[in-house]
């Protein structure tokens, strides 16, 4: 069984794609969109561009900036900025920036119930 390690937003690392995985075709068929939004590569590449630059993040809490699979996140960066280790324990959680990062992908709204249910058993 594996162990809930979760990041920053509260997105549970066992459940993401892009945590210590190689990719296969189908893996990678999968994302592809997410590879040109984020411009890793062209509108004209596909999966087997993908397999040749796969995403293996560390976590949000490596210790090099290269273990970030994004380097620029908001979400990591207001946690470090406030010392705490994901969202949920934040007083003002869940706020405005989070609330719009969760309408994004249906994974984002799992890692807000993970986070909620981390609140309620503290209290």
């Amino acid at each position: 069984m594996s162990r809930l390690k979760l990041g920053a937003c509260g997105v549970d690392c066992n459940e993401c794609g892009t945590y210590n995985k190689e990719h296969d075709l189908k893996a990678a068929e999968a994302m592809v969109e997410w590879y040109r939004e984020q411009g890793w590569i062209e509108k004209n590449e596909g999966a087997e561009a993908v397999q040749k630059n796969p995403p293996f993040c560390k976590g949000c809490w490596g210790k090099k900036s290269e273990d970030h699979l994004i380097k620029d996140c908001h979400i990591r960066t207001c946690c470090e900025e406030k010392g705490i280790n994901h969202c949920g324990d934040c007083g003002v959680f869940p706020c405005e920036p989070y609330i719009e990062w969760i309408d994004n992908l249906d994974h984002h709204k799992k890692a807000m119930e993970y986070l909620l249910l981390l609140k309620q058993a503290r209290k």
